[in-house]
């Protein structure tokens, strides 16, 4: 029997569950693992994780170090200059967490809080983007942001909503303040520029895992408690 091809795939060292958890802890789940799965046992080929830092992990792609990666990556126009995009298999806002006992009503209550977002993110982009006389707070992993606003170092954070769901259904001292205007975002597997073959492949196989129902259970096993 012939080897299976086999796919090396980029993971994000940050773990954002529910996505997917932390590779190297040993129990390493979450919907974009059982998703891949799915695909690539239609496929018939072979999953090779490797763990990298998210400010480098787009660049080895971009590189031809991994074939693709799965790791919560945002559709953005710039990002699809230098990269292929699979059809998108889940669309999200942005949020903004804070301490359950505080209020947000608008963007207005923005002014002069300290904001805390992972480096190298979309949510960065946009804090930069919508407010940027205010100070800003870098955080490498998502614990160390939520950790940030636990100890009240930062007054808020921004992240992607299914991120924030997944970080608060085991926290219960911070909750989402408001969903963020006008920033409606999508996941979908990021490929080489040019790998049209493969990309072809991974949009046929979601497609028929939408129709065949396989799509459905793995959302609703990881996301009928999260709200985004």
């Amino acid at each position: 029997m012939a080897n299976k091809k086999v796919l090396k795939v980029g993971l994000d060292s940050a773990a954002p569950f529910p996505m997917h958890s932390d590779y190297n802890a040993g129990n390493f789940e979450g919907f974009e693992v059982d998703l891949l799965q799915a695909v690539t046992n239609h496929l018939n080929l072979e999953v090779e994780y490797e763990v990298s830092l998210w400010s480098t992990i787009l660049e080895k792609l971009f590189k031809g170090e991994l074939d693709i990666i799965c790791s919560a990556v945002t559709v953005t126009a710039s990002r699809e200059h230098i990269l292929e995009f699979s059809n998108p298999y889940l669309y999200f806002r942005l949020c903004a967490v804070v301490d359950k006992d505080d209020s947000l009503s608008g963007l207005p209550h923005f002014k002069n809080k300290t904001i805390g977002v992972r480096e190298a993110t979309e949510a960065e982009r946009y804090v930069r983007e919508q407010f940027p006389g205010n100070n800003i707070v870098y955080a490498v992993t998502n614990k160390e942001l939520y950790r940030k606003l636990q100890a009240g170092k930062i007054d808020m954070l921004i992240d992607d909503s299914p991120i924030a769901g997944g970080f608060l259904q085991n926290n219960k001292k911070l909750k989402i303040g408001m969903f963020l205007p006008k920033t409606d975002s999508a996941y979908a597997i990021a490929m080489k520029k040019g790998d049209v073959k493969l990309k072809t492949q991974f949009n046929e196989t979601l497609s028929l895992l939408k129709e065949n129902g396989t799509y459905q259970q793995i959302y609703k096993k990881w996301f009928s408690e999260i709200q985004f």
